[in-house]
């Protein structure tokens, strides 16, 4: 009877574990300023730099896909740059939003969501595929026919992601680095010469959607954070940056920005 009463507790564990994990859901939210670097030459030959503003919204979770070992992470990441070029006569505004769902492995029984807690390793580490949007628009305030450049793209990104539990004076302080890279997709793009009067009131298509890969497209997007426990919360600190390019239409555009960012964790169960 002991070694039944034993058995059930140790059955009744692993489906409490279980059940925990798969519900625990991770909620992050960070405010940033850092410095922007913009060159789009369907606006200008000339690179404009200036501040760069971030917010990023972040919720993961567990989920009961391949055994559980399976992570889902929905990330919106929001950005507004002010910049100018090099004489100081022009200002240049841009901005975007940027949404994605992303689906990762999670390596030797892994818990990437909550490694501290959740994870027997000091070390996590999970890949996977990422579906992402984006929307933006590049404005520069001087006359012309078009003195503002929309931007929009929906791809398929390959990212990984790597978790470490630094123990300092009995406290955790959990590092995680995310890289991603955009492998293919649609994007818009205006031809060469060619206005938005002729695209969108006259009609005249173009090749205004085109095909993006990582050949016309070879972007990178880094974050690195690190989660410092203070009492009953959590700070998150970090360093994000994106180097995003692309070449359409006989087009070159680039937005290189990093930013330092600062915000809040939270865990909570979902039912």
């Amino acid at each position: 009877m002991a070694l039944m009463l034993l058995a059930s507790l140790s059955l009744y564990g692993q489906d409490t574990k279980e059940t925990a994990d798969n519900k625990e859901v991770l909620h992050s939210s960070m405010v940033g300023v850092g410095s922007s670097n913009i060159l789009d030459t369907y606006l200008s030959p000339y690179n404009y730099t200036g501040t760069d503003i971030r917010i990023q919204r972040e919720t993961m979770r567990m989920t009961k896909l391949w055994g559980g070992r399976v992570s889902n992470q929905s990330f919106i990441d929001i950005n507004g740059a002010i910049n100018s070029n090099h004489a100081g006569n022009l200002n240049e505004y841009a901005g975007g939003i940027r949404y994605s769902q992303g689906w990762f492995y999670n390596f030797c029984n892994g818990n990437i969501v909550n490694p501290v807690e959740r994870s027997s390793s000091r070390w996590n580490f999970a890949a996977g595929a990422v579906a992402s949007g984006y929307l933006g628009a590049v404005y520069i305030n001087r006359s012309g026919n078009n003195p503002a450049q929309a931007k929009a793209d929906i791809m398929i990104d390959a990212s990984a992601m790597v978790t470490y539990d630094m123990r300092i004076a009995g406290h955790h302080c959990l590092w995680r680095y995310q890289m991603s890279v955009p492998l293919l997709g649609i994007a818009f793009s205006p031809n060469y010469g060619q206005g938005y009067y002729e695209a969108f009131s006259l009609g005249h298509y173009d090749h205004n959607v085109v095909f993006a890969y990582i050949g016309n497209m070879p972007s990178m997007r880094h974050r690195l954070t690190v989660d410092i426990p203070i009492k009953r919360y959590t700070l998150r600190v970090g360093y994000v940056a994106q180097f995003n390019q692309s070449t359409f239409n006989h087009l070159k555009y680039h937005s290189y920005s990093h930013d330092f960012m600062i915000g809040f964790n939270k865990y909570l169960y979902r039912r």
